[in-house]
């Protein structure tokens, strides 16, 4: 199985995170145009499939109010110390699709 549209978006997803804007914004960035396309069975490593899919639920868990979406609303509620668990556990992601990957 090829991982590699599942390391792209997560590549992409830490390019957000590093990028311009609050930390809200960046990892709505990272959820919304990268990760919110990956298809854990197909994208990713077997052994972090649920918890990627656990953590997809829980960063659009809350309902959408006006033209923000689910996962604005969700990320709006994070105090400062879940913002970073949730920026990590992207990097974790990230590293894990790495070690599983060939290299390019």
């Amino acid at each position: 199985m090829s991982l590699s549209y599942g390391w792209e978006k997560l590549h992409l997803a830490i390019h957000s995170l590093c990028g311009q804007g609050s930390l809200c914004e960046r990892l709505v960035n990272a959820v919304a145009y990268h990760l919110i396309h990956v298809t854990p069975e197909n994208d990713l490593p077997e052994d972090i499939r649920g918890e990627f899919q656990e953590f997809m639920e829980e960063i659009t868990s809350v309902e959408a109010k006006g033209d923000e979406g689910t996962i604005q609303a969700t990320i709006n509620t994070l105090d400062e110390i879940a913002l970073k668990r949730a920026v990590e556990k992207i990097i974790s992601f990230y590293d894990t699709v790495c070690r599983y990957s060939e290299p390019f």
